[in-house]
């Protein structure tokens, strides 16, 4: 694995030359990278909050016609819709659906010979679907995990940023960020647009003060 890319989104817009590619996401995004050219049309792709789960989806819908829908809001109206899109993307899936009119629309997808993408926290096969022929239908998904950054991810994420945008930040002050800021790419992001328009606004240096202040937002 030999791609790092270090731009930043200080925007929620979910741009592919946005996305951090690390070994935490790089074969759920090398796959989203390779569409069409799937060998299995069906994928869950999982893991915490923030890993870039909706990210990934975002970078597809510029690939193909797609339908998202929440898990919770999951109803028969989505069958009716199938036939107008490529690929339906369930997010959120938490045991929180109807599992037979998620076992029928498994079915209809597959009759249309199109794409599903389920998206969760833990892989759909672990999350103990009581219906069998679900649970079936669920081991023939292609199961794909994303992690949080570890630290080493952060900082390098972090020092590039910083010394892209030519500020100085000292060891002290790095290793206070990574003991306090939250493990998701979004919530980095968020934070270095936020230090970065401050300290341009106020024109102050970053210090643990600023640091401190921007953390807690």
């Amino acid at each position: 694995m030999s791609q790092l890319i270090f731009k930043f989104p200080f925007k929620t817009n979910y741009l592919e030359k946005d996305f951090f590619v690390s070994s935490n996401n790089f074969e759920a995004y090398k796959l989203i990278e390779s569409w069409p050219n799937w060998s299995n049309k069906w994928i869950n792709i999982y893991g915490p909050t923030g890993c870039g789960k909706t990210h990934l989806i975002n970078i597809l819908k510029n690939k193909l016609k797609l339908t998202e829908i929440d898990a919770k809001n999951f109803d028969s109206k989505v069958n009716t819709q199938l036939e107008n899109y490529q690929c339906l993307v369930i997010e959120n899936f938490e045991n929180n659906i109807n599992e037979n009119l998620l076992y029928s629309s498994i079915n209809h997808i597959k009759q249309l010979d199109k794409y599903i993408i389920i998206t969760s926290r833990k892989s759909i096969r672990d999350l103990n679907a009581k219906l069998s022929d679900l649970k079936s239908r669920f081991d023939s998904f292609l199961n794909l995990s994303i992690n949080l950054p570890s630290d080493d991810m952060i900082r390098v994420i972090i020092s590039k940023n910083f010394s892209d945008k030519q500020i100085d930040l000292n060891n002290r002050n790095l290793e206070f960020i990574l003991k306090n800021i939250e493990r998701s790419y979004e919530k980095i992001s968020k934070f270095i647009k936020d230090i970065d328009d401050i300290s341009l606004s106020t024109g102050k240096s970053i210090n643990i003060n600023l640091i401190k202040k921007v953390l807690q937002k």
